[in-house]
């Protein structure tokens, strides 16, 4: 008995299978690129909302351990500081709406883009301007988590510069905060359910 018919057959059935594993897989993809675009979307949403309410608790559950928040004026913040911040009300945001938000995710990473007016009272008073952004999240324990946050005033405003001789501007990107990332391995994707390192 010849093997030639049966070999014929599995490779035509292999041939079937890869053919709808190909037609398949671009479309999975793609529901779950929207979904964790959802996702991104949604933890900024409940970040400002924590921001403007003073949540302290809500925002210890969506900032990363390793978060770099760096304000218009160029003051690097760590996740502790700007958590004090916004607890003893140093800074209090009043109001923050976001607009022309673009996520882009990557494999356990989603860098976000936008612009926002803000509206916050310091010691100093009153201010109310525009800034355009750019967050990085990190994908851990099944959540997305803000590890990098940089913002840049609208064209023709100048930021406090008490703020920021009483806080000390220290001045990285995004962009070397995310290269500093990336080397370290983080966007390495984490299973669902894994331990945080």
């Amino acid at each position: 008995m010849s093997t030639r018919p049966l070999l014929t057959r599995s490779a035509a059935r292999v041939s079937l299978l890869v053919f709808v594993c190909a037609c398949t897989h671009p479309g999975t993809r793609a529901i779950r690129r929207l979904t964790a675009e959802s996702e991104v979307r949604q933890a900024e949403r409940q970040r400002f909302e924590a921001m403007m309410k003073q949540d302290v608790a809500s925002l210890d559950t969506l900032l990363d351990d390793e978060l770099d928040y760096i304000h218009t004026g160029g003051d690097l913040q760590s996740r502790q500081q700007f958590i004090d911040m916004i607890k003893k009300q140093t800074l209090v945001y009043e109001s923050i709406a976001p607009k022309e938000v673009r996520v882009r995710v990557y494999e356990g990473l989603a860098l976000a883009t936008g612009r926002a007016q803000m509206r916050v009272r310091s010691g100093s008073g009153i201010s109310t301007f525009d800034i355009r952004f750019t967050e990085v999240y990190v994908r851990r324990g099944g959540r997305w988590l803000l590890t990098a946050w940089e913002a840049t005033r609208g064209t023709g405003q100048v930021a406090s510069k008490a703020w920021h001789l009483q806080n000390g501007s220290r001045g990285l990107s995004a962009l070397q905060l995310i290269a500093r990332r990336f080397h370290t391995g983080i966007t390495r994707p984490l299973t669902t359910g894994a331990a945080r390192p």
